[in-house]
């Protein structure tokens, strides 16, 4: 019979094959690298690299689905395809109740290993109260852009928002040496970043300038622009207008350049929306403070992989220690011949150069 001889020709042709797809599992780690602080020497150098076989996913829960989270989003891909995980991008509909639910669908998914979010408001128990099931479960949870209880989470992954409203209020106070009065704009009063970045605000903006309101929108662009308007019908004496969420910027350029009295006002604001950016290029803000999202999605995402993968080495390289990594801040000016100065600055042509190396449309 011929089918022995068969067999054994078989074997001999599929052995190779065989050799060479456990010699792909075993692969050499990859690293973290794409961010622009530690995070970008890679996981791998920390000891706690990705491979081929990680088969679990983190995701980042946002607080509402503004263009800011776009940026984020694409920090939290170059993050996975850096360390071979599954990541995803969770946007929220700005509610307490819709993290709550999401954070409550995550904790039925086996795969779920780390989860980041954007805290809504800073006292949402119900948030808090999914955060520490999920931790129950072993899931790794961090926060990201907005901070929540310390208890809830094992660290922030952030700007320091206590530090970039003093600088927004200090670039006011810059532009209007001889004092005056503003007023701030946000989403929700009660986020944390919104409650740090106003106290900031506050003192940066020092004797001569008082803020004499803080407007909530609930996170809604057309009442966002409508508490422009009122606050210049309200407050006649009114010359500085504060943007602490990124889309308070477009609002405030959209009811100046209605209204024709963009030289009435100094706008200064927070973030750098597309539509950001295009008002600076047309003369319609002073300045802009702006975070990293990127930064919080790719540093968020390979922090959360050092805690799943139990990399204590690695862990420590990102927090030094402690419990929040700062991904920093820019200061946009529309030019070099902007009086502003700050540590941070960077004219809006080479805040151009970093979004097209980053791939990004906005920050």
């Amino acid at each position: 019979m011929r089918l022995p001889w068969l067999f054994k020709l078989a074997v001999c042709c599929l052995a190779p094959v065989v050799f060479v797809a456990c010699s792909n599992d075993a692969g050499t780690p990859s690293g973290a690298g794409g961010g622009d602080a530690t995070a970008a020497r890679g996981a791998g150098e920390a000891g706690g690299g990705g491979t081929a076989g990680d088969d679990f996913k983190i995701v980042i829960v946002t607080n509402g689905s503004s263009p800011f989270w776009d940026a984020c989003d694409r920090g939290l891909k170059d993050a996975g395809q850096k360390l071979k995980v599954k990541v995803e991008l969770v946007r929220n509909d700005a509610s307490e109740g819709g993290q709550i639910r999401r954070l409550e669908q995550l904790g039925t998914q086996s795969d779920v290993k780390g989860v980041g979010i954007s805290v809504l408001e800073a006292q949402a128990s119900g948030v808090a109260e999914q955060m520490q099931a999920l931790r129950a479960k072993g899931i790794k949870v961090i926060t990201v852009d907005s901070d929540g209880p310390a208890e809830a989470r094992e660290a922030f992954v952030g700007t320091n928002n206590l530090e970039a409203g003093r600088e927004l209020g200090r670039l006011s106070a810059q532009l209007r040496p001889d004092g005056g009065k503003a007023v701030a704009f946000v989403g929700l009063l009660g986020a944390q970043n919104a409650k740090e970045r106003i106290q900031g605000l506050r003192e940066g903006l020092g004797e001569k300038i008082a803020l004499i309101d803080s407007m909530e929108d609930g996170v809604d662009e057309s009442k966002a622009r409508n508490n422009v308007t009122a606050a210049i019908q309200n407050h006649p004496d009114v010359n500085i207008l504060a943007g602490i969420w990124s889309y308070n910027a477009p609002a405030i350029s959209d009811v100046l350049a209605g209204n024709g009295r963009r030289k009435d006002f100094t706008a200064v604001t927070f973030d750098a929306e597309p539509n950001a950016i295009v008002a600076m290029e047309q003369g319609m803000l002073d300045v802009m403070v702006v975070q990293n999202p990127y930064e919080m999605g790719f540093t968020g995402a390979t922090l959360l992989y050092r805690m799943i993968k139990e990399d204590k080495a690695g862990v420590d390289e990102l927090l030094k220690g402690g419990q929040v990594y700062d991904t920093g801040l820019k200061v946009v000016v529309p030019s070099a011949d902007s009086p502003l100065k700050s540590q941070y600055r960077m004219t809006l042509e080479e805040f151009r150069v970093w979004l097209a190396e980053k791939g990004l449309e906005g920050s």
